[in-house]
Formats: C-alpha cells, structure tokens, sequence
C-alpha cells in the first residue's frame, strides 16, 4: 500500500524514503509561525536554551503575526506585541508584520495564505492551535508548544510522531443549502472532538473538489 499525502510529505521533510504512523522523525520545518500569544514565551525559553548568542536557523522562514492583543487597553497584554517588536528590530525579522503599519495583515491563519506561506509539500509549525487550517492548502501543518517553537527557532527541526491518517470522501455534488462547514459539523460528529487526536484528516471526493480555498480552510 502506497504512503498518504501526510506520510509523503513528512518522508521528505526527513530525507527517508518510506515512513509509517508510529515512527518519529526528524522533520527540517520550512515555515515557523508564531504571535503575540506565545511568540514572548517561545524567544525567552530560545534565548534561555540557546544562549546570549543564540541565531535564528533561518530568519527567512520564520514569520510573525501579532493578531491576539493588537486593540486591548491592558498594558500586560500589549507588553506581548512590544516583545515581538523589538525582538523583530533586534534579529532583522523581514517577516514580522507589525500592528498599525501597511504591512500589517491581521488574523495570523489568513495571513500565511495571502502572504504565500503556504506552499504545497512543505511543513508548517505555528505556535496556535488552529496552524491546521493551512493544511487546506496541501501542506503538513501542525500547532505547537512553545518549547518545540523554541527549538526550531534554533535549528530549523522538529522531533514528530507519524500520524495515522483519516481519510473522508464526499461523492456527489453539492446542494446549495450545503456549505463546508456543514461538511466539517458532520465529520466531528462521527468522530467526535478527540477522533482526530494524533491523526491527519484527508479529504476526497467530487463535492470537495467543487470547494473554493476560503471554503476549504474553514
């Protein structure tokens, strides 16, 4: 039986030629994600493991969004987006797009999508729970701790399990009384909030093909 899209994907990310679910791996990440939530936390455990003279494996995958705290009053919360904007202006970070400029480009999920993050084939690690909408776009794309985001920070890798994939297929076309979000309700209710746990889903069929991208990553 032939590998999934995951299992291809995630061979190449290692540099093995056949990879199975259970196996860990090694993955070299091409995208590092992170915001003002756990963007802070993640460069202080970075600096704190790696030391004052820590580097960045590589300042061109890394991209960060503050999105989260941007318009609260609370002086705690905004500290998070002044850490991320010095430590942009400390490291020379291309790809910070700070709040109130013109490169500012919101919610960090649609922002990797219209920025071009999201390339088919490749990994993607972002320190929120919903990294995963990206995998709309036919990628690897996984949430993580801050500890795990603090050491691809440092060297670009990411110890991961290989996940068992689901694969769900939609024949037919669509009515138009029917959306994608229908589609997802569905599935989490066959397999409730934790079926998916440790698993990819895959989807297949002519109704997902007739999804557009917004549709697609909802």
């Amino acid at each position: 039986m032939g590998m999934t899209i995951t299992e291809k994907i995630l061979a190449k990310s290692s540099g093995k030629n056949i990879v199975v679910p259970g196996d860990s791996v090694w993955l070299n990440v091409d995208i590092l994600m992170t915001h003002d939530v756990c963007g802070p936390p993640t460069i202080s455990i970075w600096k704190k493991e790696f030391g004052k003279q820590a580097e960045i494996w590589d300042k061109n995958k890394l991209v960060v969004f503050p999105d989260h705290y941007i318009f609260t009053q609370n002086i705690h919360a905004n500290r998070n987006v002044e850490a991320l904007r010095q430590f942009a202006q400390d490291y020379s970070i291309t790809n910070y797009y700070d709040v109130g400029t013109e490169r500012y480009k919101g919610v960090c999920h649609i922002a990797l999508a219209e920025e071009g993050y999201n390339i088919p084939g490749t990994v993607l690690a972002g320190t929120d729970s919903h990294t995963c909408t990206s995998g709309a776009f036919g990628l690897f794309s996984t949430g993580i701790g801050n500890t795990d985001a603090a050491f691809i920070l440092g060297t670009g890798k990411m110890w991961e399990k290989i996940p068992a994939s689901i694969k769900f297929t939609f024949n037919g076309k669509l009515p138009p009384y029917i959306t994608a979000k229908d589609l997802i309700l569905k599935i989490l209710g066959d397999i409730t909030t934790s079926g998916g746990t440790y698993k990819t889903l895959e989807f297949d069929g002519e109704a997902v093909y007739s999804l557009n991208m917004d549709e697609r990553m909802t």
